[in-house]
This record gives C-alpha cells, structure tokens and sequence, in this order.
C-alpha cells in the first residue's frame, strides 16, 4: 500500500526524528502531542537537524525549508484522520500506551495502520486495545531515528501479512533497513545487548574490576566499539534500568547486574547526562588487564547465548539477528558471525 502521509503521535526527541526521517524522504507528517507548545518543540527540533545538514554541506537551505514544510502540527487526533500509517512514540507505560492506541483507533478510518516505537512492550496487548488488531505493528527505531539505520519491525500475534509487508515498506522508503522480529520482551537488539551488559556489571562487581579496563578489555577482545560501562553511562543508567527491570520479570536471572544499575541510579548517577554515572566525566584511558578479559570474557559469552536463544525461538533468523546487531547496536560483525570466526559455538 502507498503511505503518503503519516501521523507521529509523540514530538518528543524520538518522535521529532522519526517525523524528520519520513519528511526528508518526502512524506507529509502530521505531529501530535497534548499541547501545542511541545508540538512546537518538535517541529523546532526537526528544524535543528536540518540547519545542522545545511551547515555541514547535505542539504540546501531551500531543501531544509522544505522538508521541515512537510511537518505539520495536530492538534487533535482527528487531524489524523487523512495518515495512512499512524506511529506512536510517546512514554514507554503500557497504560499510556493503549490510551493513545484506543483514541486513534476512534479516531483514524479502519484502513490506517496503527505502529509503536515501543521497544519492548507488547505489540499484541496494544493491538487489543482497538478495533484492528491485524493491522497494528511494530516499529522500533533506534536512536537518533534521524541517522540510525535498523527499524525492528515487530508483528504482534494478529499482525497481516499485508500490514507487516506495508511498515517494511515504509521503512525502505526511509533509506533504513527493517529486520523482522517475533514478539518478545525486548525484542531483538536490546534483549542481547542488556544480556551482554547485565553479564559485564555483574562480573565486574565480583572480579572488582577496574571499569575502565574492563572496557578497553571489551573493546580488544570483540567486535563492540564501546565498552559496556561507557555504553551505559551514554545511554542513561536510569533508561538502561527500566529496561532490565522488564527484562528480569521477562526472562529471570540471567538479566541480574549484580545491584549495579540500582545503586547508581539510586544515588542520582544516572550517566553523561548527570555529569556521573560509572564513571565522573570522560572515561579514562586504561589498558585491559586480567580482571577485565573475564569481564569482556563474560559480556560476548552472554550476548552469544541470547543470541542463541532468540534464535530457538525464532525471534529473527541468524542472518536479520546479526545485520541488527551490526546496525542497531555498531557492531563490527553480529554475535554469531563473530562466534564462528573465532570458532566458538
């Protein structure tokens, strides 16, 4: 089906990217918040990444005014009304969630599509809350969605054909690449990176290791160009948390970091964007030492067997799970491809 207009519903950071990515790509967008004013911030930050592109040489001025043109604001759901695929990108509470999915599903015609950015909540329990349940999916893009490459595309268990075909179609059109994923907590990418990261945290709070090592050792050892302790500190340690938090109630034990998310967050070290986090300011430079290969030991045999696992069950095939890990999470070479050049099952 052709989609030439969609709605964001959502103007935060990821929702105002994810509008730039489908404005630049010709499609109109209709941005929906609850006020106006953060309607306003989102088109304002559409406007910024266009004037960062101008300013580098990849767009023209005339280009940038026009892509921002195509991003309009709706102020009411029914503004909606004429999208033919509506993507939701508001706060990750599933209550929140199925309000927004229950006022589109009134609001918008049967035939539109209804999408979340979700990355880890139940497409299938969403879907519930309308009237079309074969036609609500998945769509995870990565962050910043104006440049990140992967969109999982996630089928709950009464997603179409037709509708998993049109979001990966859709993606396409993005100049992205949409890997299928089964549904499951976390889904693909965040599932076996948390593992890998909960895996390091753990180690390193029973190896007492130095951090700083143990990412240089993480770094030399495998195909992942950052190490777990600034990866967490980049990503937000309170963000890093509600996801394992889900991922421990999903899957058990396996997801347990050792209190090492909670103590830090508890103490308001939430990363980069509090000034600490595992690490104050910038990491320092450090070699690997002993310590740190069992940590970087700990972290790739911990991805490794998620990945496995999501394989039994059939979450993506070998070749989508390792193209995700190289797009969604800048790995050199995905887990299993790794594993067999080192000859490692």
């Amino acid at each position: 089906m052709d989609i030439e207009r969609i709605g964001v519903v959502g103007a935060g950071v990821m929702g105002s990217e994810i509008a730039f990515a489908a404005a630049q790509a010709g499609i109109e967008v209709a941005l929906r918040d609850v006020e106006r004013a953060l309607i306003d911030r989102g088109i304002a930050h559409v406007r910024s990444i266009a004037d960062r592109r101008v300013a580098r040489g990849r767009l023209s001025a005339e280009e940038a005014d026009a892509l921002v043109a195509r991003v309009s604001p709706a102020e009411a759901e029914t503004d909606l009304a004429g999208c033919g695929l509506v993507i939701e990108a508001v706060t990750e509470v599933m209550d929140v969630k199925r309000a927004v999915f229950a006022e589109l599903d009134r609001a918008t015609p049967a035939t539109t599509l209804l999408a979340s950015n979700t990355s880890g909540l139940s497409i299938s329990e969403l879907a519930r809350a309308t009237s079309r349940p074969d036609r609500v999916l998945g769509l995870h893009f990565f962050n910043p969605a104006s440049t990140m490459k992967l969109v999982e595309v996630i089928r709950g268990e009464s997603t179409s054909d037709e509708t998993a075909e049109a979001g990966a179609d859709l993606v396409r059109r993005l100049g992205k690449t949409p890997v299928s994923v089964a549904e499951c907590p976390g889904f693909l990418v965040n599932r076996v990176l948390v593992r890998a990261l909960c895996e390091a945290y753990r180690r390193a709070g029973e190896a007492g290791a130095d951090l700083a090592a143990a990412d240089a050792a993480v770094v030399g050892a495998g195909p992942a160009p950052m190490g777990p302790f600034a990866l967490g500190d980049l990503i937000g340690l309170d963000t890093l948390a509600h996801v394992q938090g889900d991922l421990v109630a999903a899957y058990g034990e396996r997801f347990d970091d050792g209190g090492a998310l909670a103590g830090h967050v508890g103490a308001g070290r939430l990363g980069t964007k509090s000034g600490e986090g595992f690490f104050a300011g910038s990491p320092p430079e450090a070699a690997p030492d002993d310590p740190g290969r069992e940590v970087a030991e700990r972290y790739y045999r911990g991805a490794l067997d998620e990945a496995h696992r999501c394989l039994d069950e059939g979450v993506a095939s070998a070749e989508d799970l390792d193209l995700a890990m190289r797009l969604g999470a800048g790995w050199s070479e995905g887990p299993l491809a790794w594993a067999a050049s080192e000859g490692s099952r």
